[in-house]
């Protein structure tokens, strides 16, 4: 149940049942197809297929209950005797006393850009993580502001309702990986045993999670049968990959872009409905609106090399982090994805209902 402070918006509620039907016709069609396709080849009920949708969903979910911060950044847990530290209880306290929420646990993490964002892992408190910098550069209204657009994310519900769509939505079209992840896998173990037979192999995607091993200087004599034998193995897996690849991927490709279209969509009403959200409780939308602009405006201030480890967690930042300009395109397809799979609305599409908003409240002329 929401709190208190945060009560719904008509319109943008409608939006998002709208949205939430999208993502249950695709699931569930996308399964009965499946169901059509296995009554042809094996004479199964078709109907047997709902229930895939079901069970690909909850084991999504449970992988995606993991970690959501990446591993490079600083993190702690906020201190109650530090100074910044000590403002942010204060200003959380306020406001979820104002809008009937318990307190989350609050992190800090070690960055000067300044962005916040809120999330929850299965069966743990919510979380809301500031960086740094929002706590030395912002003024009271606007850390109000920032932290009650937070809350409201946690009152709505919204990390469990994104995790939960996008489980229904992409657990079909994202299935074929289960064939392709273990053959990915073996990249590793195959280059730490060539390391250690002397050979400086790396994995074809480098990946800090899985460390390698310094190359033996004084490799044994097994070596000199076990290289070939792990080329082999190497060389047959990269094949294997390539074929089931060029197979599997282009249903991959046209399952899932409209799911992803679709969640994408769900993330920008919850994100406009968080700022109503935030706007109502402090009673101060032009503080939001000024936030957001400040904040959108700070973006490029991100080191480019710490980009591509960020962007992970962009879909549930407050404004989403600035995109890798070498990845980026120009041409006019390349703007439509963008648009269409942007995590967070254009920053004009958010400031125009706070300012309707502050006008209703009486805030501004």
């Amino acid at each position: 149940m929401a709190g208190a402070g945060f009560p719904p918006d008509t319109r943008l509620t409608y939006r998002i049942a709208e949205t939430w039907l999208l993502v249950l016709l695709l699931a569930f069609g996308y399964a009965a197809l499946l169901g059509l396709l296995l009554q042809w080849l094996v004479g199964w009920p078709w109907w047997v297929a709902l229930a895939a949708p079901l069970l690909g969903g909850a084991v999504v979910y449970a992988i995606e209950g993991g970690a959501v911060l990446p591993r490079k950044l600083v993190v702690a847990d906020a201190d109650p005797a530090a100074v910044d530290d000590r403002r942010l209880f204060a200003v959380v306290d306020r406001l979820c006393a104002l809008a009937a929420l318990d307190r989350p646990r609050l992190k800090v993490i070690d960055a000067t850009w300044p962005n916040a964002l809120a999330f929850r892992l299965p069966g743990r408190k919510p979380t809301i993580a500031v960086t740094r910098g929002l706590l030395e550069q912002s003024d009271e209204p606007r850390l109000d502001a920032v932290l009650a657009h937070e809350l409201a994310h946690i009152a709505h519900r919204d990390a469990a309702a994104m995790t939960v769509a996008m489980a229904l939505s992409t657990s079909l079209a994202l299935a074929p990986m289960a064939l392709l992840a273990p053959l990915m896998a073996l990249e590793v173990p195959l280059c730490r045993a060539a390391r250690w037979c002397g050979r400086p192999w790396k994995p074809a995607t480098e990946d800090d999670d899985f460390p390698m091993p310094p190359v033996r200087t004084d490799a044994p004599a097994v070596s000199l049968l076990a290289v070939p034998v792990l080329g082999l193995v190497r060389v047959s897996n990269f094949m294997l990959l390539a074929g089931l690849g060029v197979v599997l991927l282009p249903p991959m490709l046209l399952l899932a872009l409209p799911a992803a279209g679709i969640i994408a969509r769900l993330g920008r009403y919850r994100e406009l409905a968080a700022d109503r959200g935030a706007a109502v409780l402090t009673g101060r939308p032009a503080a939001l609106a000024a936030a957001l602009t400040a904040l959108d405006a700070d973006g490029p201030a991100i080191p480019a090399k710490d980009l591509r480890e960020l962007r992970a967690m962009s879909s549930m930042t407050i404004v989403a982090l600035p995109a890798d300009d070498a990845g980026a395109g120009t041409g006019w397809f390349s703007r439509l994805i963008d648009k269409l799979m942007a995590s967070h609305p254009p920053l004009a599409a958010r400031l125009e209902p706070l300012a309707a908003l502050s006008r209703d409240l009486g805030n501004e002329p």
